[in-house]
């Protein structure tokens, strides 16, 4: 029937309805979007899957083997409920097996290449796909002291202990450092940390220093620039 105001099923033309109005305009029943097709739920019909409006940004320290990576998600359209993350080579074309984290960290076989990440936002719609800035790794070097090793103080009395300053190396990966110190140019051999503590036969003698950078790509050594004399 073409009610203008309708409490029962209400006919298509209904402006106002509490039943289930075919076209109702307000409904105190269920509202739908109607179509050719028949009827659609509206919520249903404007929902969408994610889109990434603002790419994910990878950062590091100092991108040498060892250096951990992290990516932001960007930002997105679509209200993702979810992330999930994978670590690309750019260089060689390859999704790094393993890496599906939002960090990352730098092993021997990444070095000299691009890296990124592959951000993946997900709702109850779909998956969208947002790809990172590349960012480019260190390439492999054998230690390089940058700063030579220097002792102080360069005198002390028994008992004192010397330290070293000014002892910057430089490769990639970084290099791990061990120490030699000497008495009158004897190596003493208990003595392997970055100290050195005096005592009663150093006194008289002139103490020196000879620190080892290794790592996989090989090793050097140097000699600090001064010694230190104990009284």
């Amino acid at each position: 029937m073409a009610n203008s105001n309708g409490w029962g099923d209400g006919a298509a033309n209904n402006t106002i309805g509490w039943g289930q109005g075919a076209t109702n305009a307000i409904g105190w029943g269920s509202v739908y979007a109607v179509s050719s097709a028949g009827r659609t739920d509206i919520i249903g019909a404007t929902a969408t899957a994610p889109v990434n409006t603002v790419a994910p940004v990878v950062t590091g320290t100092n991108f040498y083997v060892g250096d951990v990576l992290t990516t932001t998600n960007g930002t997105w359209s679509g209200s993702p409920t979810s992330f999930t993350y994978q670590w690309y080579n750019v260089t060689l074309g390859d999704n790094i097996v393993g890496a599906t984290n939002n960090t990352y960290t730098l092993l021997i076989a990444d070095a000299d290449m691009e890296i990124n990440c592959k951000v993946y936002g997900t709702n109850a719609v779909g998956t969208g796909q947002g790809n990172s800035n590349a960012i480019a790794t260190e390439f492999l070097f054998a230690p390089v002291n940058v700063f030579e090793p220097e002792l102080t103080p360069e005198e002390t009395s028994v008992g004192g202990t010397i330290s070293i300053i000014s002892n910057l190396w430089d490769g990639n990966p970084i290099p791990t450092l061990t120490y030699k110190w000497y008495r009158n140019g004897v190596h003493q051999t208990p003595h392997t940390g970055n100290t050195y503590l005096t005592a009663s036969p150093d006194s008289g003698n002139y103490i020196t220093i000879e620190v080892i950078g290794t790592n996989s790509q090989g090793s050097s050594s140097i000699f600090g620039i001064n010694s230190c004399y104990v009284n």
